[in-house]
């Protein structure tokens, strides 16, 4: 009976995780590409975008977007791998490389958003 309930959370957070990430495409590309423009410039001033990315808020949003993205992409391929995958030891294979490369991500985003 746990492991349904795992499962039934695990559907969940990948929905929750969905709609976290559309909002924060629709909040960043406003933000980051369409506003503080000045007039007769295309594009965002740099010191307009490092005084964004200086804010605490924006490091909490990169954080929570990065983490969606991150669970979200990542718990998709674990579960095609679930699917898919019958041999013990690729199962293994797949599943070890799959965390690592979620983790590695985490750790280099994490670094990156808080420089």
């Amino acid at each position: 009976m746990k492991e349904s309930y795992k499962g039934v959370f695990l559907w969940l957070f990948q929905r929750v995780s969905g709609l976290a990430i559309l909002a924060g495409v629709t909040i960043h590309f406003y933000y980051m590409h369409y506003s503080g423009h000045i007039e007769g410039h295309e594009q965002t001033e740099y010191e307009t975008v490092i005084k964004r990315l200086a804010d605490p808020y924006w490091i909490a949003f990169d954080l929570v977007f990065l983490l969606s993205l991150i669970y979200h992409g990542f718990n998709g391929m674990w579960g095609i791998t679930l699917e898919y995958i019958r041999s013990p030891r690729l199962l293994i294979f797949f599943k070890t490389l799959i965390l690592g490369s979620a983790c590695l991500l985490i750790i280099v985003g994490i670094y990156i958003i808080t420089l």
